[in-house]
């Protein structure tokens, strides 16, 4: 692969993991506010990891680990694919989810993640290509 070649390569890839670090940690922030709470648990068990090429990377240091080898993975020509999830890790954190008529009176809804993520695609989408960008400047 050509030098310049790779250079490109590897700037969209940094700009695609940069992103997927912004979607990241704003998709877990305003789900986390929306989540229903009584003691606190479900919003506190939120976390974002990052998987490349099927490798998941969570906790301390996860997106770096994850852009390390995204960047090596462009590096040797090879295809990148990567994406971030956001999850809330409690036993009862998917039927909170998914439970329309269930009230919350401490505050909270269903769909805390979903109803996020819908009103934010938008967004971002402009926030991949913004970052993409920033890398090729």
């Amino acid at each position: 692969m050509a030098g310049e070649d790779l250079e490109l390569r590897r700037a969209m890839v940094r700009g695609s993991m940069l992103a997927l670090r912004v979607i990241g940690d704003s998709l877990h922030g305003k789900s986390q506010d929306r989540a229903p709470i009584e003691e606190g648990t479900l919003r506190a068990s939120g976390e974002v990891a990052f998987i490349v090429n099927g490798t998941r990377y969570e906790g301390d240091g996860a997106f770096a680990q994850a852009l390390a080898a995204a960047l090596a993975a462009a590096t040797a020509g090879l295809h990148v694919d990567a994406k971030v999830e956001v999850s809330y890790n409690t036993i009862y954190a998917a039927r909170q989810h998914e439970e329309l008529d269930w009230h919350h009176p401490r505050g909270g809804q269903a769909k805390y993640l979903e109803s996020v993520l819908h009103e934010d695609a938008a967004r971002y989408t402009a926030v991949i290509a913004a970052e993409q960008r920033r890398q090729l400047h």
